[in-house]
């Protein structure tokens, strides 16, 4: 880092001392071989060079206004919105000391070169407090008097008494050029005094933390010293169509170069440059998303397939259990009560196993399709009473929805056992057994609808006081884990309503 700064230093330095190089060689040709170098022009050759060198800085003058007024809506830089301004009025004066230069048309008044350097004294004037000013404006700053339009119109007024002033009021006006004398002592002091004005805006640009870049501090800093320059000459030139002043009008177009830069950089340069750097900024936020977003794939396909490994190892292990259970039972073959238990349990095993087989085939990992789920619950319930389950039929109605695994396999215990009980004590005649399921999801409510045809329940009979674990546990299943609501009639056949919230449980995958 200290080296970059110290060739960034060393760069800078040798820029300065190219353009002090070029400002103090041609003086000091002129000042030390004026046999050689010092000469008048005639004044027809030297009015086309001046014509040619103010109507460049005019337009320099009137590109900065446009640059700053125009690229204001997008860059909101109050420093060169307020520069712009300010050369809107340089570069009309500078007209009006152009068409009012002695060899011109008169202008209104007859030209002199008194006349064009009291318009000249007056546009360096500006340009030097318009720096000087310009460096306490901060640029991204919003200031509560600005109004914008208004600045406009108030450059016009001043230009306007600029313009009444010199040209019906010069004598309000000490004299600046006497012909055949020269310069006045006014003038010389007047370019004396602009002189120190831009030493005074040297001074503040170098340490200046309101510019934008280096590189506009260097092209105001260059402009300014050359500037500086330009006014040492015209305080020393004796006739208006001499060499000083071809030297200080070439000074001036090449500050007035340095000064379009510096305004360019901040107008045009500066918003293209940040949002370049946003651009950057952002692909390297979206290629750093995208890897972001390969690692976390990655680690949910893990992770989902360690899930799904879980799921199908639990359904092993529950289909493992139930083999065993199977297996014990076998040394009882003729007590009907161990075989009624075991029975129960296989397909309370089997209901939950299956809720397992179904997220293990699913790609969500977190919930099933209830009409899917409820159809192989059916399937597996008909499968294990083949005599009973061809005769009955089922009716099975469930609308496309999802149940998450929380919520699933407590809804297939109380179905399971519900088919199961009808499919075992309900109908006498299983030729006409009918059983109708409906099942539907209404917003974050369930809806589960269970009838069938058969013997019904005793006259007797309350759910509350019941000593076997079937209806009972569908009860506790109902109202304490799912936090529904039961309503069961057994006088015409069985009737079971059970409503219940879905957004009990949260999504864990």
């Amino acid at each position: 880092m200290r080296i970059h700064n110290s060739f960034v230093n060393w760069k800078q330095i040798q820029f300065f001392g190219m353009i002090l190089l070029f400002c103090i060689i041609p003086m000091a040709c002129i000042l030390f071989f004026p046999g050689v170098f010092y000469k008048e022009f005639p004044i027809e050759s030297f009015v086309v060079f001046h014509n040619i060198t103010e109507i460049f800085s005019i337009i320099v003058s009137f590109s900065i206004f446009g640059l700053g007024y125009s690229s204001y809506a997008q860059s909101r830089n109050t420093q060169t919105y307020f520069l712009s301004i300010g050369f809107l009025v340089i570069g009309l004066i500078d007209f009006m000391h152009t068409l009012g230069y002695k060899g011109m048309p008169d202008f209104v008044t007859p030209n002199s070169g008194n006349k064009s350097t009291q318009f000249w004294l007056i546009a360096r004037f500006i340009t030097a407090l318009v720096f000087i000013l310009a460096v306490y404006v901060k640029p991204n700053r919003r200031y509560s008097a600005f109004r914008g339009n208004l600045y406009i119109f108030v450059a016009f007024l001043f230009v306007g008494f600029v313009y009444f002033l010199v040209i019906f009021n010069s004598h309000l006006i000490p004299d600046t050029y006497i012909h055949g004398v020269g310069l006045t002592q006014f003038k010389k002091n007047s370019e004396l005094v602009i002189m120190l004005m831009l030493v005074v805006a040297i001074v503040l640009y170098s340490f200046s933390k309101s510019l934008h870049s280096d590189k506009q501090r260097q092209y105001f800093l260059s402009a300014f010293i050359i500037c500086f320059f330009s006014e040492l000459v015209f305080a020393v030139y004796t006739s208006v169509f001499d060499v000083f002043n071809v030297l200080g009008h070439v000074f001036k177009v090449v500050a007035f170069q340095f000064i379009y830069k510096a305004v360019f950089v901040s107008a045009i340069n500066e918003p293209y440059e940040k949002l370049i750097h946003s651009n950057v900024l952002l692909s390297k936020e979206i290629q750093e998303n995208e890897e972001y977003a390969k690692v976390i794939q990655k680690s949910l396909k893990e992770k989902e397939n360690l899930i799904g490994e879980i799921f199908h190892r639990t359904k092993n292990s529950m289909e493992l259990v139930r083999s065993l259970l199977m297996i014990q039972s076998s040394d009882f073959p003729d007590d009907q009560n161990i075989r009624k238990i075991v029975d129960n349990t296989s397909l309370k095993i089997q209901t939950m196993s299956l809720v397992h087989d179904h997220l293990y085939q699913n790609k969500d990992l977190s919930e099933i399709q209830v009409s899917d789920y409820l159809l192989s619950l059916t399937e597996m319930v008909k499968a294990m009473f083949p005599n009973k389950g061809k005769g009955v039929e089922i009716q099975l109605e469930a609308n496309q929805g999802v149940l998450l695994l929380d919520t699933a396999v407590p809804l297939g215990l109380i179905f399971t056992e519900l088919l199961s009980n009808s499919l075992k004590y309900a109908f006498k005649d299983f030729a006409n057994g009918k059983i109708s399921i409906k099942f539907m999801i209404e917003g974050d409510r369930s809806h589960f609808e269970y009838k069938d045809n058969g013997i019904g329940l005793p006259v007797s009979f309350d759910i509350n006081d019941q000593k076997k674990l079937g209806l009972s546990l569908l009860k506790i299943i109902a109202e304490k884990q799912m936090g529904g609501t039961l309503s069961i009639d057994g006088t015409q056949g069985f009737s079971l309503q059970f409503d219940f919230p879905n957004n009990l449980y949260k999504r864990r995958v």
